[in-house]
């Protein structure tokens, strides 16, 4: 039934798209001649669509970020000792704590502390490059409850930063 709902979403996103792929990159389907990076004004208007939607002014139990420690990032990244990794797989998941108090294969809806990510790079054949212990990244903190209380990242938005013009004299 799962798999059903998903597949029928993904159709009507598509349907919704008429299948046009625009050549800014910013069509329907993700992934698809997308830049690997956008700009911050574009990336707020999908957070803020995301936090919108699940009401994150009046809710503070729904899930609306999850954090890695950037030095386990990096280290799956840059080990090479199982093939080099060309792209990252976020995949969600239950956390253990959900599952075993009683939540496995029962869904959590976007509940902070019960949904998680699941990280494992993949190589230029799509197979899946485990760090040299044979395990996945799942060392994700749940937001709310794990955020920053202060600086920037304590807001769901990015900054909006003005880029510094580079000089034209030659």
């Amino acid at each position: 039934m799962k798999k059903l709902t998903i597949g029928l979403l993904l159709m009507a996103g598509l349907a919704a798209c008429k299948g046009q792929i625009h050549s800014s990159g910013t069509g329907c389907v993700p992934g698809i001649g997308q830049p690997s990076f956008i700009p911050v004004d574009s990336a707020n208007k999908m957070l803020s669509s995301y936090l919108n939607s699940i009401n994150s002014g009046q809710n503070d139990t729904d899930l609306t970020s999850i954090i890695f420690d950037a030095d386990t990032l990096r280290s799956l990244l840059n080990d090479t000792s199982h093939g080099k990794i060309v792209k990252v797989k976020c995949m969600l998941a239950h956390t253990l704590c959900y599952i075993n108090s009683g939540g496995q294969n029962q869904p959590c809806g976007y509940r902070s502390g019960k949904l998680t990510l699941v990280v494992a790079g993949y190589d230029l054949s799509n197979n899946y490059v485990l760090n040299p212990i044979g395990k996945a990244m799942n060392t994700g903190m749940p937001c709310p409850t794990s955020c920053p209380a202060t600086g920037t990242a304590a807001s769901a938005l990015l900054p909006v930063v003005i880029p510094v013009q580079q000089s034209t004299n030659q």
